[in-house]
């Protein structure tokens, strides 16, 4: 697991999970909170060639994922729902998402990284946010037929 720390004046409050739904165990990750699952909303870079073997940490992937029609909308409206939620939590008690694709390594984890800085700068980082990636090392996934 890799894990993206955004430091805050104060403690983290928000922690998401970007997790590959075809790797055994996946959907034990997901325990409380909002889940959004991009398999069919967004494209996957693992189909092209030049980025299978690579992340969504990387800036081209990246821009490839954020690129995708509709990702923009996405992604600003999962912050806006996290950040609804947080403000509805008790003071000192995390909100949590978990944002899906098929091998954890693309979309989900760029997805998951440009919400988790969307709520933190929003937030004008008063509070901490950890990004957390649970399959971006796991081997790459052949497609299913």
């Amino acid at each position: 697991m890799q894990i993206t720390h955004l430091p805050g004046r104060r403690l983290v409050a928000a922690v998401i999970a970007s997790i590959g739904v075809r790797h055994d165990g996946a959907h034990d990750l997901v325990t409380d909170g909002l889940y959004l699952d991009l398999r069919r909303a967004l494209r996957n870079p693992a189909d092209d060639p030049t980025m299978r073997y690579r992340t969504g940490l990387d800036p081209d992937v990246r821009d490839h994922v954020l690129n995708t029609p509709g990702a923009r909308e996405i992604i600003a409206r999962t912050a806006v729902q996290l950040r609804a939620l947080a403000d509805e939590v008790p003071a000192g008690r995390l909100v949590r998402l978990t944002v899906a694709c098929q091998g954890g390594r693309h979309r989900s984890v760029a997805v998951a990284e440009e919400v988790g800085r969307r709520v933190w700068e929003a937030w004008g980082g008063e509070y901490g946010v950890d990004i957390e990636h649970h399959h971006i090392d796991h081997p790459v996934l052949l497609p299913t037929p």
